[in-house]
């Protein structure tokens, strides 16, 4: 695993949890709208009748608690992986891969903020990377 996969990962927890919050939207908008009830039908035995709105309800009460778990897990991350940019001694460094992976930002946003030109945050992360791995070589034996 690489430096960048490894930080990567704060980034790839947030994109689950952003999904399945999205998919808890999609469920109860999809049992929120009404449909009709036709009570004219013939009613037929057997066939084993489902109740959809309480399969919803379960569907989203169980993505609700793995998106807790998740948020949780998220939380823990970024607190390990900030404590690991920390060791970086390099202060441009630590600003560049924290502001990437930790707050997500891309490196236009990173770059007016330090400030510094574009090109130069690319070549700064390139070397931020490096470092990190140096300062973390716990995480990257071979």
């Amino acid at each position: 695993m690489t430096a960048r996969e490894y930080l990567s990962e704060v980034q790839r927890l947030q994109t689950v949890i952003e999904q399945k919050q999205e998919r808890i939207k999609e469920i109860r908008e999809s049992v929120s709208t009404v449909r009709a009830v036709r009570f004219d039908l013939e009613k037929v035995q057997g066939g084993g009748h489902t109740d959809k709105i309480g399969e919803a309800v379960v569907k989203i009460v169980d993505l609700e608690k793995e998106v807790e778990n998740d948020i949780v897990n998220l939380v823990y991350r970024q607190h390990d992986i900030t404590n690991q940019i920390h060791k970086v001694d390099n202060l441009n460094y630590m600003k560049i891969l924290y502001k990437r992976y930790i707050e997500g930002k891309d490196f236009q946003t990173i770059a007016n903020e330090i400030p510094l030109t574009y090109e130069y945050a690319l070549n700064l992360h390139g070397k931020a990377l490096k470092a990190f791995e140096a300062a973390n070589k716990e995480l990257f034996k071979g």
